[in-house]
């Protein structure tokens, strides 16, 4: 007499040991990367903030030749002009600020019309980065030569800062201060 085999059913899956262990890992590496994400939005928001204004001020020292008139870039922000170390100091600012062109004496870029169209930058646009300003809350660039206003525009966001500098002859780069903890920009020189 013959003897019939069994039929073995396979089943194909994960239980619930293999399952809580793949979301256990998950879970792990999400924790370890989240700090790190959040520092590096921290260090594209200044960044993108420091760039957009140096192309901005490049574009009005060029208007300025181009059609003989003096052009400002101007900032609208409640906070003061700081000076020497306390503007390196991210606690002195501030988060309210934006900035706009304009061939006239100033512009606000919390008014509508008030300064050259397209040319308003919102500090909403840059999460969480403050801004602290030394000499002048504007830069203005010469007609003649494109010259500039002297001084230097920080941006601050966590430990994370870059600066904005402008000489009296009209050149622009970018800086970043001894206690910044951005990584990129080594080369870009201390600010002054």
């Amino acid at each position: 007499m013959k003897r019939s085999n069994p039929v073995r059913l396979k089943y194909f899956g994960v239980t619930l040991i293999e399952l809580m262990v793949i979301i256990a890992v998950i879970g792990v590496l999400s924790a370890l990367a989240i700090p790190s994400f959040i520092e590096q939005m921290q260090q594209q928001r200044v960044e993108g903030a420091a760039e957009g204004l140096v192309a901005a001020m490049q574009n009005a020292k060029a208007e300025a030749i181009k059609t003989n008139n003096d052009i400002k870039i101007v900032f609208t922000s409640s906070g003061g002009i700081c000076t020497g170390s306390t503007c390196s100091n991210t606690s002195n600012a501030h988060l309210d600020w934006c900035y706009g062109m304009t061939n006239n004496t100033t512009c606000n870029c919390t008014l509508s019309n008030s300064c050259a169209t397209g040319s308003e930058v919102q500090g909403t646009d840059y999460s969480n980065v403050s801004v602290t300003f030394n000499t002048s809350k504007s830069r203005n660039f010469d007609s003649m030569r494109g010259a500039a206003t002297s001084g230097t525009i920080r941006f601050f966001s966590g430990t994370r800062s870059l600066g904005v500098t402008t000489s009296s002859l009209g050149r622009i780069r970018i800086c970043k201060d001894t206690n910044s903890t951005l990584s990129s920009y080594q080369d870009s020189g201390v600010c002054p």
